[in-house]
């Protein structure tokens, strides 16, 4: 994360935030099922999973969620509040992959202090999620 705050009058449409490369694991999915209370056996069995059709155990809409929100915030910096966010999810993201998360801002409202950023995760099967967030940064202090 940006130990410093991204300030709204630094950010610019079609400006790209880092990307993350997020490693898939069953550990990782379980515990972000955990941690979110979805215990669903999809997210951690992988037994059921496949008895349900599944490849194996794959990550939860609240760990796309926040996987978005690491996105986003990572580059915005400690100052930042996400005010948004909207989502799809596609292609499952199954244990084994690696998640690609990278983002665009899209717009800037200087006079609200917030920034709108598009964002698409995929991984080797195709889009796992699309999403729009909306970030409400800080103004002309940035610290």
């Amino acid at each position: 994360m940006s130990k410093r705050s991204m300030r709204v009058a630094d950010a610019r449409v079609g400006q790209q935030l880092p990307p993350l490369n997020i490693p898939v694991t069953v550990t990782s999915v379980a515990a972000a099922a955990i941690a979110t209370r979805d215990y669903q056996p999809v997210h951690h069995d992988i037994e059921r999973a496949r008895a349900l059709g599944s490849e194996t155990v794959f990550t939860s809409t609240h760990t796309a969620t926040g996987y978005l929100e690491w996105l986003v915030l990572a580059w915005a910096g400690p100052g930042a509040f996400l005010r948004s966010l909207k989502l799809r999810l596609g292609v499952p993201n199954y244990a084994g992959d690696t998640l690609h998360l990278q983002g665009q801002v899209t717009a800037v409202d200087i006079a609200l202090g917030r920034v709108h950023v598009e964002a698409i995760g995929s991984n080797s099967r195709g889009q796992h999620v699309t999403a729009e967030l909306v970030v409400q940064l800080k103004g002309d202090g940035g610290e």
